[in-house]
Protein backbone atom coordinates (compact mmCIF):
# COMPACT_ATOMS: atom_id res chain seq x y z
CA UNK A 1 0.00 0.00 0.00
CA UNK A 2 1.05 3.14 -1.09
CA UNK A 3 -0.99 5.66 0.25
CA UNK A 4 -2.58 5.55 4.06
CA UNK A 5 -5.89 7.75 4.26
CA UNK A 6 -6.66 7.93 7.71
CA UNK A 7 -10.52 9.11 8.72
CA UNK A 8 -11.89 10.61 11.99
CA UNK A 9 -15.03 9.98 11.35
CA UNK A 10 -17.88 12.80 12.34
CA UNK A 11 -21.84 13.41 11.88
CA UNK A 12 -20.99 16.96 10.18
CA UNK A 13 -17.47 16.68 8.53
CA UNK A 14 -14.83 13.89 8.89
CA UNK A 15 -11.23 14.85 9.22
CA UNK A 16 -9.08 13.30 6.72
CA UNK A 17 -5.54 12.78 6.35
CA UNK A 18 -3.59 10.99 3.58
CA UNK A 19 -0.04 10.02 4.10
CA UNK A 20 2.36 8.59 1.74
CA UNK A 21 4.67 6.58 3.80
CA UNK A 22 5.21 8.46 6.91
CA UNK A 23 4.49 12.12 5.35
CA UNK A 24 1.01 13.93 5.39
CA UNK A 25 0.54 15.13 1.57
CA UNK A 26 -2.78 16.57 2.70
CA UNK A 27 -5.35 17.40 5.47
CA UNK A 28 -8.93 17.67 5.21
CA UNK A 29 -12.07 18.41 6.71
CA UNK A 30 -14.82 17.08 4.65
CA UNK A 31 -18.70 16.17 4.65
CA UNK A 32 -19.81 12.67 3.77
CA UNK A 33 -20.51 12.61 0.42
CA UNK A 34 -17.41 14.87 -0.29
CA UNK A 35 -15.35 12.23 0.77
CA UNK A 36 -15.91 9.32 -0.64
CA UNK A 37 -15.06 11.72 -4.01
CA UNK A 38 -12.17 12.77 -2.19
CA UNK A 39 -11.25 9.45 -1.93
CA UNK A 40 -11.59 8.02 -5.35
CA UNK A 41 -9.37 10.82 -6.31
CA UNK A 42 -6.70 9.45 -3.86
CA UNK A 43 -5.32 6.64 -6.59
CA UNK A 44 -6.09 3.25 -7.27
CA UNK A 45 -8.12 1.27 -4.48
CA UNK A 46 -5.19 -1.36 -4.15
CA UNK A 47 -2.66 0.97 -3.40
CA UNK A 48 -4.89 2.31 -0.86
CA UNK A 49 -5.45 1.85 3.00
CA UNK A 50 -8.10 2.92 4.94
CA UNK A 51 -7.74 3.49 8.66
CA UNK A 52 -11.15 4.22 10.15
CA UNK A 53 -10.90 5.44 13.71
CA UNK A 54 -13.69 2.68 15.21
CA UNK A 55 -16.07 4.83 17.52
CA UNK A 56 -17.64 2.14 18.65
CA UNK A 57 -14.57 1.14 20.72
CA UNK A 58 -15.24 4.15 22.75
CA UNK A 59 -16.52 3.20 26.10
CA UNK A 60 -19.80 4.23 27.48
CA UNK A 61 -20.78 7.28 29.05
CA UNK A 62 -22.53 6.00 32.47
CA UNK A 63 -20.88 5.37 35.62
CA UNK A 64 -19.69 7.20 38.82
CA UNK A 65 -16.89 9.04 37.27
CA UNK A 66 -19.05 11.08 35.34
CA UNK A 67 -19.97 14.33 37.00
CA UNK A 68 -21.85 15.89 34.20
CA UNK A 69 -25.88 17.06 34.65
CA UNK A 70 -28.05 14.56 32.72
CA UNK A 71 -28.99 17.00 29.66
CA UNK A 72 -25.10 17.37 29.45
CA UNK A 73 -24.69 13.35 29.63
CA UNK A 74 -27.62 13.18 27.02
CA UNK A 75 -25.99 15.48 24.38
CA UNK A 76 -22.61 13.81 24.77
CA UNK A 77 -24.13 10.17 24.23
CA UNK A 78 -26.11 11.83 20.91
CA UNK A 79 -23.34 13.11 19.23
CA UNK A 80 -21.33 9.86 19.88
CA UNK A 81 -23.92 7.71 18.46
CA UNK A 82 -24.19 10.18 15.82
CA UNK A 83 -19.73 9.49 15.22
CA UNK A 84 -20.67 5.68 15.69
CA UNK A 85 -23.26 5.63 12.65
CA UNK A 86 -21.22 7.68 10.71
CA UNK A 87 -18.39 5.21 11.48
CA UNK A 88 -20.43 2.93 10.31
CA UNK A 89 -21.59 4.33 7.07
CA UNK A 90 -18.26 4.93 5.76
CA UNK A 91 -16.75 1.47 6.69
CA UNK A 92 -19.75 -0.02 4.87
CA UNK A 93 -19.50 2.14 1.55
CA UNK A 94 -16.28 2.28 1.32
CA UNK A 95 -15.92 -1.82 1.40
CA UNK A 96 -18.62 -2.09 -0.71
CA UNK A 97 -16.11 0.05 -3.25
CA UNK A 98 -13.44 -2.29 -2.46
CA UNK A 99 -11.27 -0.27 -0.42
CA UNK A 100 -9.12 -2.11 1.87
CA UNK A 101 -10.58 -0.65 5.51
CA UNK A 102 -8.47 -1.39 8.87
CA UNK A 103 -10.58 -0.34 12.08
CA UNK A 104 -8.43 1.60 14.37
CA UNK A 105 -9.30 2.01 18.44
CA UNK A 106 -9.21 5.73 19.44
CA UNK A 107 -5.73 6.40 20.23
CA UNK A 108 -4.89 7.25 23.85
CA UNK A 109 -2.26 8.78 26.34
CA UNK A 110 -0.48 12.11 26.59
CA UNK A 111 1.04 12.57 23.05
CA UNK A 112 -2.34 11.88 21.58
CA UNK A 113 -3.82 14.35 23.58
CA UNK A 114 -0.88 17.23 23.38
CA UNK A 115 -1.35 16.48 19.40
CA UNK A 116 -4.36 16.95 19.29
CA UNK A 117 -4.67 20.09 21.39
CA UNK A 118 -1.81 21.81 20.02
CA UNK A 119 -1.13 22.41 16.49
CA UNK A 120 2.50 23.41 17.21
CA UNK A 121 3.30 20.38 18.92
CA UNK A 122 1.16 18.23 15.94
CA UNK A 123 3.23 19.89 13.63
CA UNK A 124 6.69 19.19 15.42
CA UNK A 125 5.83 15.50 15.80
CA UNK A 126 4.44 15.00 12.18
CA UNK A 127 6.63 17.49 10.59
CA UNK A 128 3.33 19.19 8.52
CA UNK A 129 3.65 22.84 7.96
CA UNK A 130 0.14 23.90 7.06
CA UNK A 131 -2.84 24.54 9.30
CA UNK A 132 -5.08 21.61 10.94
CA UNK A 133 -8.23 21.34 13.44
CA UNK A 134 -8.77 18.47 15.60
CA UNK A 135 -10.35 16.57 13.46
CA UNK A 136 -7.97 16.91 11.32
CA UNK A 137 -4.65 16.22 13.44
CA UNK A 138 -6.45 12.81 14.21
CA UNK A 139 -7.72 11.65 11.45
CA UNK A 140 -3.41 12.19 10.49
CA UNK A 141 -2.41 10.68 13.78
CA UNK A 142 -4.57 7.71 13.22
CA UNK A 143 -3.18 7.44 9.67
CA UNK A 144 0.13 7.69 10.68
CA UNK A 145 0.38 5.91 14.23
CA UNK A 146 -2.89 3.54 14.24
Amino acid sequence: MNITIGIDPDFVKSGVAVIHGKTIIHLESLSFVDMFEYIAAAGPKEEVLIKLENPSAIKPLFGAKVKNKRAVREKICQDVGKCKATGSLIQQVLESQGYKVKLVTPLKGSVKRMAKSSDKYFNQLTGWKGRSNEDKRDAALVALYG
